[in-house]
């Protein structure tokens, strides 16, 4: 079930970059939740919370995109570290950086994602280290 979950993961994140504008949310539950490591009004809900919620930061850069370096599975979760890269609206800066998300999954489905700075809180989250 575990390696089912991460080729789900996969699949989200691959759709999620052919499609911005819906994000992969096929793959979220109804009721999925997304924890953002930093946001002052806290969790998203559901596939629109999500989308809306990715839309918001990506909206504040020329161009934004989010790809997986690698996903891990541990027990029935998936760890992911992502590599982002956003060009600024400001001028030709290009901004390179990594976080990680760990995904739980039920029935299929991504029912939360929480977000961490680095891999090695995403482990740490999930009771593992580096």
């Amino acid at each position: 079930m575990s390696q089912e979950n991460v080729e789900i993961v996969s699949a989200f994140l691959e759709e999620a970059l052919r499609d911005p504008e819906q994000r992969g949310s096929g793959y979220l539950a109804a009721d999925c939740e997304f924890h953002p490591f930093s946001h002052p009004d806290g969790p998203a809900r559901g596939p629109g919370g999500f989308r809306s919620r990715v839309a918001e930061l990506a909206a504040q850069f020329e161009t934004y995109e989010v790809r997986p370096h690698r996903l891990e599975q541990v027990g029935e979760l998936v760890v992911a570290e992502l590599r982002r890269e956003a060009r600024s609206k400001r001028g030709p800066a290009m901004i390179r950086d990594r976080f990680s998300q760990v995904f739980t999954l039920h029935d299929g489905k991504i029912v939360r994602v929480d977000s961490f700075p680095t891999f090695r809180e995403a482990l740490e989250a999930v009771g593992l280290r580096d």
